[in-house]
């Protein structure tokens, strides 16, 4: 058996494969070798079968995460595949055995009291506050990724309306709250004017040298405001996505409501909000968004 490793050991050096990856391979092999030899009489490499696998996957799970169950098996099966290649086995059996399902861990949230702090953050006084504050709320307001933000042109705002349009591989049109529209309205006016380097440029949000901000630009506003606003845990656009989506189920919207917003195409993507209890589309979201509906109530403190 330990020739078995050896060999497997000097098959993956010439591989080039890291130094931790190796010592994961070599450990996880060495303890699947020292279980074979103590559960098989002859200790023969070659009797290996699905059902020994299956017995070694289920003993994994009495100690072990799902997670390193999975990647403890998919060691073995890089090590089977190069037994089979060495014909030291007729074929890997790994190949015929289910690898443990892994649950997906619920999505990383702010709650509704740190979103509307996060979005009071920006102060009006200066343009790029408001800029700042269009930008939060209209992450907040439609369910928006970082590169979706970004690429916004002017001529994508429907605001009389309450919609904006999203481009890309699926375009799709997608609503605003009235707090979005009313602070886009006020950004436009008095945030975006005279901002650009040319002035036929469409881009909706310029960096202070007036050119299409930077997902990294994004990202240090959106930490300053984020310590501005007193958010402790981690933060980025995604967290915020994530919470718009929470937020839109615990006040009554339907997970096929919330794939149409985020443009999904099937619902598996949206199935990992389904753990969240919730009591025509647009209708629903207008009445189920949290700047809407007075969980997030900016309105009645006059901001």
């Amino acid at each position: 058996m330990e020739m078995l490793l050896q060999e497997f050991m000097e098959w993956l050096k010439s591989q080039s494969y890291s130094d931790s990856s190796l010592k994961n391979y070599h450990d996880d092999t060495q303890q699947f070798l020292q279980w074979y030899a103590a559960t098989t009489e002859t200790g023969d490499l070659a009797k290996v079968s699905r059902s020994l696998m299956e017995e070694y996957r289920d003993q994994l799970l009495d100690f072990m995460q799902p997670s390193s169950v999975c990647r403890h098996l998919s060691s073995l099966k890089l090590f089977l595949n190069c037994a089979e290649g060495k014909n030291w086995i007729h074929v890997n059996p790994l190949h015929l055995v289910k690898f443990p399902e892994i649950p997906p861990k619920p999505p990383e949230l702010l709650s509704t009291k740190e979103v509307e702090d996060l979005l009071e953050a920006p102060s009006d006084d200066h343009y790029l506050g408001l800029r700042d504050r269009a930008m939060l709320e209209l992450l907040y307001s439609s369910g928006l990724k970082v590169h979706e933000l970004l690429n916004l042109d002017t001529s994508d705002l429907f605001l009389d309306l309450g919609f904006l349009k999203v481009r890309g591989r699926k375009e799709r049109m997608v609503p605003v709250t009235t707090m979005a529209t009313e602070v886009m309205q006020k950004y436009l006016k008095q945030g975006r004017q005279d901002r650009l380097r040319y002035d036929a440029d469409l881009c909706l949000f310029p960096n202070r040298d007036g050119e299409r901000m930077t997902r990294i630009g994004f990202w240090f506003m959106l930490k300053k405001h984020a310590k501005r606003a007193g958010i402790q845990s981690r933060i980025n656009a995604r967290i915020i996505r994530h919470s718009f989506a929470a937020h839109l189920l615990e006040n009554g919207l339907d997970l096929t409501d919330i794939a149409q917003l985020f443009g999904y195409v099937s619902l598996d993507a949206t199935l990992q909000y389904a753990h969240i209890n919730r009591p025509d589309y647009v209708e629903v979201y207008r009445r189920c968004h949290p700047g809407i509906v007075g969980v997030v109530n900016r309105d009645q403190n006059g901001s």
